[in-house]
């Protein structure tokens, strides 16, 4: 009896490993893997190609790889392939054997499942490359759907710094537009203030009235002096000395007058006119500088719309695999019988166990 149970126990993981080493041999779909290491190159800084510093990553391209990563193994991208390469087509087919294909029942989660499992992105963080790679069990598709990776990955990280600039040239093209209003209206309180006063610019007109006040000056001066030297040899009655005195006379009203227009506490004072003109010009001034640094901005974003700020740098180009790499069929055969034997041997000391408790 215990001879007959051993031998049917030693059957049974016979027929068991038999099974696993037939479904190893002849039904598992063997994998074809094509892969490529790429690494992302930032157009606009300036790099040193000294040695390998130039593959080195920065925080911002460690950014965008795992960016990639991410969309890669998106349902946006598997959509994309499907499309093209018909994927899921290819997984409900006898090529993929039954414990892994995809059956009607199966449901978007359990394909994208699928197709992760066949995509590899490996991410080497100390040397910023990134290997991406595909395993199919034709090795032309697998090569072609690499290649077809890689143009999405460098299309998608301009895509993203497209986005973004596309928000910022809208919310610098709201910021020109309200910087020009700013400007046009400041210059129109600048041209208020001059058709108000009828002065083009009132500290021109200061200067002016500064230069006539020198020579009023000047001149009052002068006929000071003659007015002395005439005192001393004529009579105070001469028309000579009358005529001098009136025209001194003249004279300090009209420097009074134009002094005070200069500077007093009238309001109709130059100075006070200078001020508020100043004032204005400083503002069209700030707004114009304001107004100029918003354009420049503007045709910056421009310009990076219509370009590619990175681009994926292809180290290694995807090749046609002649070797499938999946299954590893000796490995997996190996790791069969020693689960098997493990097994063995667990439900052996169980059944000796029992054995010995019984008796």
């Amino acid at each position: 009896m215990i001879k007959r149970r051993l031998k049917k126990k030693n059957i049974v993981f016979l027929g068991m490993f038999f099974i696993g080493v037939f479904y190893i041999l002849f039904v598992k779909s063997e994998l074809y893997e094509s892969y490529s290491n790429v690494t992302i190159k930032n157009l606009n800084n300036k790099t040193t190609f000294e040695g390998f510093s130039f593959l080195m990553p920065s925080n911002s391209n460690t950014q965008d790889i795992f960016t990639i990563e991410t969309y890669l193994s998106s349902y946006d991208e598997l959509k994309k392939l499907d499309k093209q390469f018909n994927l899921k087509k290819h997984y409900m087919s006898k090529e993929i054997d039954p414990v892994d294909r995809l059956y009607s029942w199966n449901t978007k989660e359990n394909f994208l499942k699928l197709y992760q499992k066949r995509l590899e992105v490996v991410f080497e963080q100390t040397t910023g490359i990134l290997s991406i790679g595909f395993l199919h069990t034709d090795p032309t598709i697998s090569y072609k759907i690499v290649q077809e990776l890689i143009k999405d990955a460098n299309n998608q990280i301009n895509h993203y710094n497209k986005l973004i600039a596309q928000k910022q040239l809208k919310f610098l093209t709201t910021q020109t537009e309200k910087n020009r209003e700013i400007l046009e209206k400041s210059i129109k309180k600048l041209e208020e203030f001059q058709n108000r006063y009828l002065m083009l610019d009132p500290t021109q007109t200061a200067q002016n009235q500064v230069s006539i006040v020198a020579n009023l000056e000047s001149s009052l001066i002068e006929k000071e002096a003659k007015l002395n030297q005439l005192l001393q040899y004529m009579n105070e009655k001469n028309f000579e000395i009358v005529r001098l005195k009136s025209e001194i006379k003249e004279l300090k009203q009209t420097l009074d007058k134009m002094k005070k227009s200069l500077a007093s506490k009238d309001k109709k004072s130059l100075n006070i006119y200078i001020f508020e003109f100043d004032r204005l010009k400083s503002i069209v001034e700030l707004n114009k500088e304001l107004y100029k640094q918003s354009l420049l901005q503007l045709e910056q974003i421009k310009t990076e719309l219509n370009k590619n700020s990175k681009i994926l740098l292809v180290l290694t180009e995807p090749y046609i695999p002649q070797g499938y790499k999946y299954p590893e069929k000796f490995k997996d055969i190996i790791t069969l019988l020693l689960v098997l034997s493990l097994l063995y041997g667990i439900i052996t000391l169980i059944q000796a166990i029992i054995k010995e408790h019984i008796d």
